[in-house]
């Protein structure tokens, strides 16, 4: 070198640092990029030079700067010693001036196996006899780790999804698919490689076809930062399996993305919920035969959720309260109860809702007309299938009639008891005045049985109008048979009045024993006698029937020289029992007898 540079010009000077620059350049980016580089001269023996880069990545010591061919050979590993060695001396055997390999080599300095990549070139002369080798050498043991990882997880991913129940796939950014598993293929009975092609939309229920997504519009939903991406995409479709095999298909994707944070494509996954379709189909059919039957129930029904708000009213009860089906989610019935009925039963549902019990009670609410009804409600607990309290379910019978008729029949039992008593004790008066003062047993027998009669056409008035009231004419009418056989000698005159139980009782017994002395001694017991009843009511403070009864054209009347049964009636019963008048002439011509007794204010 010396001799060289003392023979060199300034030029060559100059050159000869370029050279040792660029050299010191390229050993530098060889050691930082891990590079190691190898020179081989084919001519004599395979002669040659290795950099320290090299040396590192076989593990060699820093001194073994020749090798032979024999010593290369000796540290590739055993498995790949015979492909390595062969692929390279095909290559010097060749025409091609491009030598690549990938082996694993056994590193002498550490025992590691590591995984090298060769690139070089190949010089020739003009015979194509190699002359020299020039290459690199790469220690790629991570990538192959990583690729080999990458294969095993890859494998794994298609074991697991192959062993899926479901069918999956894998779909590029286009939507084509790059994976299927082995219950996608069984689901359309199709090849793997057929599966991967096939246009699954083909299969879709046309009444479902228009809810798909196509691919672009697909990706316009897909956010651009995979860190925020929790897209889900989730579709109930009918699918044709086979034939006539609908099957409802629930198909969940999700986006997937690459190292580099791109969207890529689509993973999905396909549930057949067919059996849980049709279980919603029939339950929503139950439902709608539930409410059908609800609505049409001639009771209200209702139910509740386990706080005591309305769940559901039906029609009965919507009718009731004039609310709509809307409205009646969550309905605050217990503002429609009567201000005496609400702490009570407020307190009752309330312990119910607590206790998880049923109940029964009774109580008024009023309804849309703005009248309060009696409703019978009885409730039961509501359980879920897993045995959670969910609410009360109840009906409410309206009440209102039923309730007023056992009051009725309760006051009527009261009082056909009373009226029992009262006739009874009417009967015994007249037995006892009647064969008291008559010694002669027929003529006491016929006088009771009139006196009975007179009772039971009186009764029989009060019985036509529900023993209300009787009308006053038809009383007199019936009692003195004026429109039968006294027809010509009886007269009546006088307004519609309409008398009380008691009072058509005491007045029909009162005229009967007036026609009956009449019959006997006076102007009806000849042929040219007649009788006149008038009667008429004053409406002042404090209304007044009063009743005439006269005679004419019958036998000379004289003051008895005792009293009758008929005396001691007028008086007692209509002085006394009535709180009225009685006045009796025994005129000449006729008698005359005056009744006056207090009415209720209610005659028209």
């Amino acid at each position: 070198m010396s001799a060289l540079k003392q023979d060199a010009g300034p030029d060559a000077h100059r050159l000869l640092r370029q050279l040792q620059a660029r050299e010191a350049e390229l050993a530098l980016i060889h050691r930082i990029a891990g590079v190691g580089g190898v020179e081989v001269d084919l001519r004599d023996g395979f002669q040659n030079r290795r950099s320290p880069e090299y040396l590192k990545i076989h593990g060699l010591p820093p001194t073994a700067t020749n090798e032979s061919h024999q010593d290369w050979v000796a540290r590739i590993h055993p498995a790949d010693r015979t492909r390595a060695e062969g692929q390279f001396l095909e290559a010097l055997a060749g025409r091609a001036s491009d030598y690549s390999a990938e082996y694993r080599i056994v590193r002498p300095s550490d025992g590691q196996t590591r995984w090298v990549r060769v690139a070089a070139q190949i010089d020739r002369d003009a015979t194509g006899r190699p002359l020299r080798l020039i290459g690199a050498h790469f220690d790629v043991t991570d990538a192959k780790f990583a690729e080999q990882a990458l294969r095993e997880s890859e494998e794994r991913f298609r074991t697991i999804a192959n062993s899926a129940p479901i069918p999956m796939w894998v779909t590029k950014l286009d939507g084509e698919r790059s994976f299927v598993n082995q219950a996608y293929t069984e689901f359309f009975e199709l090849t793997y490689e057929e599966a991967l092609r096939f246009d699954w939309r083909s299969r879709v229920h046309p009444e479902d076809a228009a809810r798909i997504l196509k691919a672009e519009q697909l990706r316009t939903l897909v956010p651009a930062n995979p860190v925020l991406s929790r897209n889900r995409f989730a579709i109930e479709i009918r699918i044709l399996r086979a034939g006539t095999d609908w099957r409802w298909i629930k198909a969940v994707s999700q986006p997937r993305y690459d190292e580099r944070g791109q969207h890529v494509g689509f993973i999905g996954v396909a549930h057949d919920i067919t059996s849980e379709k049709q279980a919603e189909i029939e339950l929503r059919a139950s439902e709608e035969r539930f409410r059908l039957m609800l609505d049409s129930a001639p009771v209200m029904i209702w139910m509740s959720d386990s706080d005591g708000r309305c769940v559901h009213l039906n029609q009965m009860l919507r009718e009731f309260w004039h609310v709509s089906d809307q409205e009646a989610q969550g309905f605050d019935w217990s503002n429609t109860l009567h201000p005496e009925d609400r702490p009570n039963v407020v307190g009752r549902v309330s312990l119910a809702l607590e206790e998880r019990s049923g109940f029964a009670l009774k109580a008024r609410y009023l309804d849309a007309s703005g009248h309060y009804r009696i409703l019978d409600t009885s409730a039961h607990p509501r359980f879920s299938a897993s045995g959670e309290f969910v609410g009360m379910i109840g009906a409410n019978v309206d009440v209102t009639e039923r309730d007023e008729a056992e009051r009725a029949r309760e006051l009527l039992v009261d009082e056909l008891n009373h009226r029992v008593k009262n006739t009874l004790a009417i009967v015994q008066a007249i037995a006892h005045q009647t064969f008291r003062n008559n010694a002669d047993p027929v003529e006491a027998r016929h006088a009771f049985e009139g006196r009975l009669i007179a009772l039971g056409r009186a009764h029989d008035l009060l019985t036509k109008a529900n023993w209300e009231n009787a009308s006053l004419a038809d009383l007199t009418e019936a009692t003195l048979d004026a429109r039968g056989v006294n027809a010509d000698r009886i007269s009546l005159d006088g307004p519609r009045v309409l008398l009380t139980p008691k009072q058509a009782v005491s007045i029909a017994m009162a005229l009967h024993e007036l026609r009956t002395n009449a019959t006997k001694y006076g102007a009806l017991s000849n042929e040219a006698g007649l009788v006149r009843v008038e009667w008429n009511w004053t409406s002042d403070a404090r209304p007044q029937l009063r009743i005439v009864w006269r005679e004419s054209g019958g036998p000379a009347v004289s003051r008895p020289t005792r009293r009758g049964f008929g005396s001691t009636l007028l008086e007692r019963t209509l002085a006394h029992d009535l709180d009225g008048e009685v006045s009796v002439q025994f005129d000449p011509g006729g008698l005359l007898c005056r009744i006056a007794v207090p009415l209720d204010g209610s005659q028209d």
